[in-house]
């Protein structure tokens, strides 16, 4: 243990300094380790703000994480606001936990169970922002096991008033981080996991030099006429505690299975999440290459979950988990996120093309058509129905009538995409207006027809999702083609309505028979 000066003094580490060793095959992974750091660094930050912002030589925290291949050394340093002798205790002692669970050191655990999994010996360096004093340690486990000692010595020396900060030297590395690729994912799940303090402004994380950056993925943008990034905020009891997740969602312009999925935060600081490492439940995200899990993403803020001592996962197999998934599906359906994340590339290009180009073709073509009823004489049209209809004979069968009133106007949420078609055309001898737009991603109708009251305007909402439809949607011919029949059905069913009798019948091969002619015509 070596000599006591006059400024050391000793301290008993009870329980067996042996149980240090036990850390070493804790389920650790290298950045969530290197992360016990960080917490305890960012929290003094936190905690000590207005105290450091006094201070004119401090500006921005400043945490540098080094890896020295040669020496097998790991250095974290911190110029926080640093430790009194009796935080310094406690951040030694197995059995001491912090009084405030507050912070990202809730469990008071993270320096002396990261350091012993890094490596077998490990020096802690603090000085107090205005103490003038430094405290430094030395914790040898191979010496402590060997020796069977339970105490170590604390040394404490006078240093420069102004001087704060902690630092914490790994030597004896077994966990090493010398592979290119170990390194770049600690870079990128660091950076992913202080993504708001980095983002701020006013903290700075260096990896081997390296100052630690994010970018979120780019957001879908002018689909169906919105952005597709949305704020949620919800909530949901569970076994009598009610829990809040608030936070955003969005869809990626440019899928990315590694980058989708949701960064789940506790305390401003991802707990789950991180380029590869993001949440992905199966009852969201389908399967692992499903479209949802190519493009879904988000940061969600899980504050009141409780989290598990190493602070990579929540406590939550008891069904909060499940519960939380729930609530979570529910809002993404309602504001149809999951919906617009199905839809491939190809899919929403085709789509994009048929609210433009197309529909304006389409509308050129099918005018055309409509300006043929122009010309037709209406007396002669008149005639033609009536004649199929006296030939075929009325249909008298109380199935085959109906009461009508006016055409039925639905009232339906539905979905509109592509532009309005606004057409002109002679319905007997007056010119009325007809508009047509085309709806997706329903299964309610194959068309839905409107009309106002003096039968001027008539509004056609045609599914080209329907799944008689499908097969041809894309076809811009078919488009043209079911255009002209849902308008010839449209002025159809008017003159069916302007034909039934006194008591409101309408006979269905009026409507047929109207058809007949226009499909003739259009």
């Amino acid at each position: 243990m070596g000599e006591i000066l006059m400024n050391d003094f000793e301290l008993n580490i009870q329980p067996n300094a042996s149980i240090l060793n036990i850390f070493s095959r804790l389920n650790y992974k290298p950045w969530y380790a290197v992360a016990e750091f960080v917490d305890n660094a960012t929290q003094s930050y936190f905690d000590h703000l207005s105290q450091l912002m006094s201070d004119e030589s401090f500006s921005k925290l400043s945490i540098d994480i080094k890896y020295d291949e040669n020496l097998n050394v790991l250095t974290i340093e911190d110029n926080a606001f640093g430790m009194d002798i009796e935080d310094f205790k406690r951040a030694i002692l197995l059995d001491s936990r912090k009084e405030n669970s507050l912070g990202r050191n809730e469990f008071g655990m993270g320096l002396k169970t990261a350091a012993s999994w890094f490596g077998n010996r490990w020096t802690v360096e603090s000085v107090q922002l205005g103490s003038g004093l430094r405290y430094s340690t030395t914790v040898d486990i191979d010496d402590l096991k060997s020796s069977g000692a339970n105490s170590i010595i604390i040394h404490q020396e006078n240093v420069n008033s102004g001087s704060h900060g902690t630092r914490v030297i790994i030597e004896k590395v077994t966990k090493k981080i010398n592979p290119p690729r170990t390194k770049a994912k600690i870079y990128s799940l660091l950076s992913s996991m202080y993504r708001r303090d980095i983002e701020n402004g006013e903290i700075v994380i260096r990896f081997n030099d390296d100052k630690l950056s994010f970018q979120s993925p780019e957001v879908l943008q002018d689909f169906r006429g919105k952005n597709w990034i949305q704020e949620v905020d919800f909530s949901f009891n569970f076994d009598d505690s009610t829990f809040k997740v608030n936070g955003y969602v969005g869809i990626m312009k440019k899928g990315g299975f590694q980058k989708a999925g949701f960064a789940l935060f506790r305390r401003n600081r991802v707990v789950i999440g991180g380029e590869g490492e993001n949440y992905k439940p199966e009852q969201i995200f389908g399967q692992a290459q499903s479209q949802v899990s190519l493009k879904l993403f988000g940061e969600l803020n899980l504050d009141d979950f409780p989290i598990n001592q190493s602070k990579d996962g929540f406590v939550w197999h008891n069904g909060l988990e499940d519960t939380f998934v729930d609530s979570l599906k529910e809002t993404l359906t309602n504001n149809k996120f999951l919906e617009i994340a199905e839809l491939s590339k190809k899919q929403r290009i085709s789509e994009e093309e048929t609210s433009s180009e197309i529909s304006d073709n389409i509308q050129t073509k099918v005018q055309a058509k409509l300006d043929c009823i122009d010309l037709i004489d209406d007396e002669e049209l008149l005639y033609e129905i009536e004649k199929e209809t006296n030939e075929i004979g009325p249909e008298s069968t109380q199935n085959d009538v109906t009461k009508e009133s006016g055409v039925e106007k639905l009232s339906l949420d539905i979905e509109t995409i592509g532009n309005i078609r606004s057409y002109e055309t002679l319905f007997h001898t007056a010119k009325i207006a007809v508009q047509v737009q085309w709806a997706s991603n329903t299964k309610k109708f194959w068309i839905d027809i409107k009309h106002n009251e003096s039968m001027s305007l008539i509004d056609i909402i045609l599914n080209i999702d329907h799944v008689f439809f499908k097969p041809y949607s894309e076809d811009p011919e078919f488009k043209e083609l079911l255009e002209r029949f849902s308008i010839a059905f449209a002025l159809a069913e008017m003159d069916a309505v302007m034909s039934r009798n006194d008591d409101g019948r309408v006979f269905p091969n009026i409507i047929r028979n109207s058809m007949n002619e226009y499909l003739r015509r259009i």
